[in-house]
């Protein structure tokens, strides 16, 4: 197919020529169309598509730069060459810098060279082209990247201000996307993204804008709103249209994903302060349970400010081991033998005053200071468990908890023992307490883990039993020494016949397993006689002694251990 010009030239003779030239030099290969006004050349590029246009500067209806402007006004994706009878460099490189990829002086240079001109420059076009759109768009997935979302926000909002209307800014996260890159692969993982993304085109209309902003997070701008309930149908469609299974190269998923909802001008009128209000409830989404929306209110914003203070102070308290280990008795409840201690870790902030393990180590776990933070407290707790024995104190054992993040890496029994061989204790007086769902996550996985473990004589406990799977046949299979009773169990061992019956089942199959097993949470004489009738000699808890720091728990040591009436009610 011939390449179409078309030529905006009021002058016929060089209209005449130029075509003369060209066809001679190059028969058959450039078809021309000609209009003698910009305005006709205008409609034209309207009618019909072209694949450069050439124009002169001086025109019965348009006088300099203002040809070249008009016509990138009208289109951005045509290459566009100036015919001029001047020779002025400097208009020349105006001209270009415009915008335009060539200036050529009339007169000057035959049919091959204005040839070559005209496939230089459509060549530069589409160089360009890539260019701004490699530069504009995610390549990944085709939509709007970071920079353009920025640029259509901003052109939204201005818009909105003089049309007096909303603008809607959705943020939208996938729930359990780095689960599935981590477990299927990166490759399986783009693919997802990359179906995602035609799922949110064919969610919103054709003027709106969705973006990727990086990883798993997009963007949707929706321009023209009129009332909440317009943002809430597309948020509803988002929703619905991703429960549908994602059929993959290896498999199918499933991936819902959490919103969050920002309004211009209700909410805020700068466009970095919607997005940051937008990703806020977006978290607050994710929050509540995941797969749902939330717009933007202003206590989510403090609570967010609040998180986001904590978070500053964590992790100034990691670089500075900023902690301490407060240590709780453990007991046989019938010998009345102390026979270890539980490490329990503690914040002190020097403003907030005590900071409950509640609130900042599913922080810890979520920005990746988990494996810092449970390192020190392996190694302190082992180090003062040494301490203790080489104080002359009785050897016992020290309980520390993994976390259920942590347990799950590779490698970590290996780090678990630098810790224990770092602080120069033995392993046999180390005992790991571990969830049930780190166990099962995987139940292979975590049998190695603990069989390399073990084999150092490090003991290993269910930390909450009865909370889980507590089921026989999984227990049979992992390489176990010690069950913990649930203190919601305990606590109302009186009064609850069901959990009373927990209490006996998990007795019983400890011992049908050969385990040993502990309650905690004993707080009152009358759960532990409950306890002992049961069968369950060992306890820890506020009747035997409150969590102390270090320099405060040889009194455990030293407490005698037996009562005249052989009635254990030793007051710590």
């Amino acid at each position: 197919m011939p390449i179409k010009i078309l030529l905006i030239e009021d002058n016929l003779g060089d209209s005449r020529l130029l075509e003369e030239l060209l066809n001679t030099a190059y028969p058959r290969k450039y078809q021309i169309n000609s209009a003698c006004t910009l305005s006709d050349g205008l409609n034209c590029l309207g009618a019909e598509e072209f694949n450069v246009v050439m124009t002169d500067l001086t025109l019965p209806d348009s006088n300099g730069i203002q040809a070249v402007l008009k016509i990138q006004e009208h289109t951005q994706s045509i290459p566009i060459i100036v015919l001029s009878g001047l020779d002025n460099n400097e208009l020349a490189l105006q001209i270009v810098k415009l915008g335009a990829q060539d200036f050529l002086i009339k007169g000057q240079g035959d049919g091959y060279l204005i040839g070559r001109a005209i496939d230089y420059a459509i060549e530069r076009k589409l160089h360009e082209q890539k260019l701004n759109y490699l530069a504009s768009y995610d390549s990944l997935t085709g939509l709007a990247n970071r920079t353009l979302f920025w640029d259509r926000l901003g052109r939204a909002l201005i818009r909105a201000k003089r049309n007096k209307t909303l603008v809607a800014l959705l943020v939208i996260d996938l729930d359990r996307f780095k689960t599935i890159n981590d477990t299927l692969g990166h490759n399986v993982g783009d693919e997802l993204l990359v179906q995602v993304a035609h799922r949110f085109e064919h969610s919103v209309r054709d003027g709106d804008t969705i973006a990727r902003l990086g990883g798993d997070e997009f963007a949707i701008i929706i321009e023209d709103v009129v009332v909440h309930t317009d943002v809430e149908k597309v948020a509803d469609k988002i929703l619905n249209i991703m429960k549908s299974p994602f059929g993959l190269t290896t498999q199918e998923v499933y991936a819902s994903s959490s919103i969050g909802v920002s309004l211009y001008p209700t909410d805020e009128l700068k466009a970095e302060e919607l997005l940051k209000y937008a990703d806020a409830a977006m978290y607050c989404a994710k929050k509540s349970g995941q797969n749902s929306y939330r717009f933007y209110a202003a206590d989510i914003n403090q609570n967010l400010l609040t998180e986001l203070d904590l978070e500053a102070k964590l992790r100034r308290a990691v670089i500075k081991q900023d902690f301490m280990l407060y240590y709780q008795p453990k007991f046989n409840i019938v010998t009345q033998e102390l026979i270890g201690a539980e490490a329990l870790m503690r914040w002190n902030h020097a403003k907030d005053g005590m900071i409950s393990p509640v609130v900042f180590i599913p922080l810890a776990e979520k920005l990746g200071l988990i494996d810092v933070i449970t390192d020190w407290v392996i190694k302190e707790a082992c180090k003062q468990n040494r301490l203790w024995q080489l104080e002359g104190y009785q050897p016992i054992r020290v309980a520390i908890n993994v976390s259920p993040k942590q347990f799950n890496q590779k490698g970590i029994a290996k780090r678990i023992l630098d810790q224990i061989v770092a602080s120069n204790l033995s392993p046999e007086y180390v005992e790991l307490e571990i969830t049930e769902g780190a166990l099962m996550k995987d139940a292979i996985k975590s049998n190695e883990v603990l069989n390399e473990l073990k084999n150092k004589g490090i003991q290993i406990s269910i930390d909450d039993f009865g909370t889980g799977y507590s089921s026989l046949s999984y227990l049979q299979k992992l390489d176990l020494d010690i069950l913990k009773i649930d203190q919601s169990f305990v606590k109302d061992i009186l009064d609850d016949a069901d959990d009373a019956e927990i209490v006996s089942a998990i007795i019983a199959m400890a011992k049908s397993l050969k385990l040993d097993v502990i309650a905690e949470g004993v707080e009152t004489q009358a759960q532990k006689n409950c306890l002992v009738a049961k069968g369950c000699i060992n306890a820890q808890g506020y009747l035997f002694g409150k969590p102390v720091p270090a320099e405060e728990f040889p009194q455990f040591f030293v407490k005698k251990h037996r009562c005249q009436d052989k009635e254990f009610v030793v007051q710590f």
